[in-house]
């Protein structure tokens, strides 16, 4: 007996053009460049997420290194950047601003004990600076010569705790540069005063500009019904405890309060970063 009577080979087209109609109301889950630094990034997905979803559209993280993420956006095989500052979109033409603020950050260096006040851009460009590569706010202040690029500001850290830097330098809040941060290397500690400030908005790729009026539509309400600076408020009261610290382990994430099973021991080659072949 054959498989299907010419009734039901008749109904295979029209099977198999539904299929396809179904397949194309589903679109792809937006790919969204993240940091692989995580210290202050999750409240800002969360936001993103909310806005993509009035779209009718899913987004789907994908943590990557700066440099990295900038080559993928301007290869087209990325939609969308969870924040940057205004330098990088100056950098990046590829870029289109979502113009509606999610998070303001300072610049702050930081030192071997005892850290001074204050340092200036001056002092810093006779020095050795390790930070993050790709870091725009800090590779505008800072000369070439003077910077030792490392892969996260994890590492930047263990190269500075390490005395194979003279500062590190990172984009941070008020708030979470009074969370020490140890590297089991060596004391390091924050120069309050800091060297610069920048505001992050989320960028969508050229190919996408069709969403920006109805991003900022979204974020423009959640700022305007205060949700944004409810987020960073939450998210600040989670990580201000009294026993909190950030540990820096190589080649990741600054890790808020890690395990002993989960912090291994940082090893003097984790920093600076090798240089991309």
């Amino acid at each position: 007996m054959p498989l299907f009577t010419a009734p039901r080979l008749a109904l295979l087209p029209a099977l198999l053009l539904a299929a396809g109609v179904a397949s194309a109301q589903t679109p792809a889950p937006v790919r969204i460049a993240t940091n692989v630094e995580r210290s202050y990034f999750p409240p800002a997905e969360a936001l993103l997420k909310r806005a993509y979803a009035s779209l009718n559209l899913e987004v789907e993280y994908l943590p990557l290194p700066l440099p990295r993420a900038t080559v993928e956006l301007r290869a087209g095989r990325l939609d969308a950047v969870a924040m940057r500052t205004e330098t990088y979109f100056e950098q990046v033409p590829q870029l289109r601003k979502v113009d509606v603020p999610l998070l303001q950050l300072q610049l702050y260096a930081y030192g071997r004990p005892p850290c001074p006040r204050s340092i200036t851009a001056e002092e810093l460009a006779r020095s050795r600076v390790s930070m993050q590569r790709g870091m725009a706010a800090a590779e505008a202040l800072v000369p070439e010569a003077a910077r030792l690029p490392a892969n996260t500001p994890a590492d930047a850290f263990l190269s500075l705790a390490n005395g194979g830097a003279d500062y590190a330098l990172t984009l941070s809040t008020p708030w979470m540069v009074e969370v020490p941060v140890e590297t089991r290397q060596g004391a390091i500690c924050v120069i309050p005063t800091p060297l610069a400030r920048t505001t992050l908005y989320h960028g969508v790729h050229e190919s996408r500009t069709a969403w920006v009026p109805a991003l900022e539509l979204a974020l423009r309400g959640m700022r305007d019904r205060g949700e944004i600076q409810q987020a960073w408020t939450d998210y600040e009261r989670e990580i201000a405890t009294p026993n909190a610290r950030l540990h820096a382990q190589p080649g990741r994430s600054l890790v808020l309060n890690p395990t002993a099973a989960s912090a291994p021991v940082a090893t003097p080659a984790s920093a600076p970063a090798r240089p991309r072949q």
